[in-house]
């Protein structure tokens, strides 16, 4: 395969990582109607997602004096080799999403002889900088992309995930990933990432096994869906999109970054998010450490935002995880792997949020969404409201968790120097991060014009100085 090249990387290889031989024996169908085991079956947690851009996520790793020789003969080698043996577990990862043959249902499918294996590319930076990169501070947002792996989508058919390993010699190397939404959500993309790192890590230790938490847990029969939300959603995405349901077709929404978009990241010390929570004591029932920080984002942003908001009222999209719900019979396991989260719409009127008692409003508007949390009843409506409101609605989002430990995807040449969720360039979040150092630390991450990013660091930083520390 011929190698691509740009001025910033130069593509050195190309290939698929497929699982290991011998795997275990693991059913991919929960379903005796699919009709075969190399199919796995899209709940409506899935499928709600269907025509979502891929999640997009870099992880930089410092290695000083790096060579090629180092990189080239152990590094990418134990990275492959673990990666097959992990996708013994994650089969599903290997797929791509296809229309069933006989239901034209969205599935997974997982073949070796049907294109099968995770898209794996190795590249070279030419001209991009390592530390400007890894850094807190300012850069441009477009930077990031260089590092990605290409994605492929069509109408009949969709990568679930890519992956690139980046070489910055004598400075270290990256890991980025591409991945398909239907295919995981944050915590089961935390699990494989955990799960891969673990494997490579112990590759010289003569085994490479995996705790229980680690091991997947891939039965849909969990998500019971007698109604088959799963379809109605699938035919309502394409209503939607195309103007027809009868329409299949996976080419995601065009979501394209704004040009000109910059990104920094912040920082909430276990300190600073417990005089926000002394702030918000007023609130009768304590305030969770998410509900602190999310609270006083919100409202930086749309201070820092507020010439350019033309609605009365803006919303804050929560995903709330429904693993552990005692409303399923039995309980999705905490390592189910694939979707299992839902929506909630904070909201609260401009003003309200700019005033003296902003972060109040903000944070009994989050605790009213997350206590309202509800999995039944018109579910099938989930979709439509959801789709409204992004359109008509001034939202902003949240992209990840501090609880995924993604500082702790650790392959064996030490922690991540910087982590970096690069597809809240496109969607309007700000992501969220445990920090490198650890200690409870939370990262924020923000992408905007860079006015509106200066605007947003200085009332950051002034409200921790002025309201907050006071």
């Amino acid at each position: 395969m011929a190698m691509t090249a740009s001025k910033e990387v130069k593509v050195t290889e190309e290939c698929k990582i497929t699982p290991a031989p011998n795997p275990p024996e693991k059913k991919l169908s929960s379903s005796s109607d699919e009709g075969n085991n190399n199919y796995l079956p899209l709940t409506f947690f899935d499928t709600i997602w269907l025509k979502f851009p891929p999640t997009q996520r870099l992880f930089f790793y410092e290695i000083n004096h790096l060579s090629s020789h180092l990189f080239y003969n152990t590094i990418l080698p134990n990275l492959k080799h673990s990666l097959s043996l992990t996708l013994q577990h994650y089969p599903s990862l290997a797929g791509n999403l296809n229309w069933h043959p006989e239901t034209a249902k969205p599935i997974i499918r997982y073949s070796i002889a049907d294109d099968g294996g995770v898209p794996f590319s190795v590249a070279e930076s030419c001209t991009l900088d390592f530390d400007s990169l890894s850094t807190d501070h300012f850069k441009e947002a477009k930077d990031l992309h260089h590092l990605l792996p290409d994605f492929h989508y069509s109408e009949s058919k969709a990568n679930v995930l890519s992956l690139r390993v980046t070489l910055f010699p004598n400075y270290g190397f990256s890991i980025g990933y591409c991945a398909h939404h239907t295919s995981m959500d944050g915590k089961s993309t935390s699990m494989f990432l955990s799960s891969w790192a673990t494997i490579c890590r112990r590759l010289g230790e003569g085994g490479a096994q995996l705790t229980p938490e680690l091991i997947p847990i891939l039965d849909r029969s969990f998500i019971q869906d007698p109604s088959n939300i799963s379809t109605i959603f699938t035919n309502q995405w394409m209503k939607m999109i195309h103007g027809n349901e009868n329409k299949r077709s996976f080419v995601p929404l065009d979501m394209k970054p704004a040009p000109g978009l910059f990104r920094s990241t912040f920082r909430l010390t276990p300190e600073q998010i417990g005089h926000i929570k002394e702030k918000l004591a007023i609130i009768k029932s304590p305030v969770s450490t998410f509900t602190a920080v999310c609270s006083y984002v919100w409202t930086c942003l749309v201070k820092a935002e507020e010439g350019d908001i033309t609605k009365e009222i803006v919303y804050l999209n929560i995903n709330v995880d429904c693993r552990g719900e005692s409303r399923w019979d039995p309980p999705v396991p905490a390592n189910y792997f694939g979707n299992c989260v839902t929506y909630r719409f904070a909201k609260a009127k401009v003003e309200c949020l700019k005033g003296g008692d902003g972060l109040v409003v903000a944070a009994a508007a989050i605790k009213e969404e997350i206590g309202s949390l509800a999995v039944k009843g018109k579910v099938e409506n989930w979709l439509l409201e959801v789709s409204s409101t992004f359109r008509n609605e001034k939202v902003y989002g949240i992209g990840g968790s501090p609880w995924f430990d993604f500082y702790g995807v650790d392959f064996g040449w030490g922690r991540p120097e910087k982590v970096e969720m690069v597809s809240s360039d496109r969607n309007g979040s700000f992501s969220l991060c445990d920090c490198r150092d650890g200690n409870g630390v939370i990262e924020i991450g923000i992408v905007l014009s860079k006015p509106k990013i200066q605007a947003f660091a200085s009332i950051f930083a002034q409200g921790l100085l002025q309201e907050i520390a006071s």
